[in-house]
């Protein structure tokens, strides 16, 4: 099967957690795959959040319903799939951000720091002209609007961009982050050094009515896994899973 990879990285990443929303904002430690979503519409210049004028609701974005039916495979290149995060404290003076008095809003992100990661894309189901641009404009450096990973300070770097060919696998152990439960693994033995395990819920789609995120826990490890993991494919030594 033919895919397509590349290296995703950026200075600073904030994946903002919508479930807190008090003095500081939390990033999710990984790009999940709506936010992966956004940032290949903002490549092919596909339009992202709107509201319906008529019915004052919010429709889905162009580049999620354009795009949903992609399947991604994310390796984090950190140590055990952790990237260092600091709180970040600035000044929005815009006037536009609140109702705080003087129009200052003072505001604490938590960002990841030098985040890098592999990133393996097949077409599950959208359009063969938009998949064909779609890998135009990666391979090629080219973009409608900017990319960035979460927000627009922290401009997007991609590179190293090829098609690849995956190969149908079943193995015990899979390379990337993959969505599963903890019960699936063999915390006793590694496939290689020693057992570690990086877990944390995230965002994997859009709920239908109103945009909320469904999340779905993301496991990296070098546990043997259990039981097989649906749509896994192997790239060189590599095992990738797709969701």
């Amino acid at each position: 099967m033919e895919a397509l990879k590349f290296t995703l990285a950026g200075k600073s990443a904030f994946f903002k957690k919508p479930d807190v929303n008090t003095k500081i904002y939390f990033t999710y430690n990984n790009i999940h795959k709506v936010a992966l979503l956004g940032l290949l519409g903002a490549v092919t210049g596909l339009s992202g959040y709107y509201k319906d004028e008529a019915t004052d609701k919010k429709g889905k974005p162009e580049f999620y319903s354009s795009l949903c039916n992609l399947k991604v495979s994310v390796v984090p290149n950190a140590y055990r799939g952790y990237f260092t995060k600091k709180i970040q404290y600035f000044n929005n003076s815009t006037g536009y951000a609140s109702d705080e008095e003087g129009g200052n809003l003072q505001v604490f992100e938590q960002w990841l720091e030098n985040p890098c990661w592999t990133i393996y894309i097949y077409n599950g189901g959208i359009s063969q002209d938009l998949w064909n641009k779609l890998c135009d404009y990666i391979q090629n450096n080219k973009c409608v609007y900017i990319p960035y990973l979460g927000k627009n300070d922290h401009p997007a770097v991609i590179t190293d961009a090829e098609m690849i060919k995956l190969e149908p696998v079943q193995e015990n152990h899979v390379d990337s982050l993959f969505p599963g439960s903890l019960d699936l693994l063999d915390d006793t033995q590694a496939y290689h050094g020693r057992p570690y395990i990086f877990t944390e819920y995230a965002p994997y789609a859009l709920e239908d009515k109103y945009n909320f995120y469904l999340l779905k826990r993301f496991i990296y490890t070098n546990c043997l896994i259990k039981q097989t993991i649906p749509d896994t494919f192997r790239y060189n030594e590599l095992v990738l899973a797709f969701y």
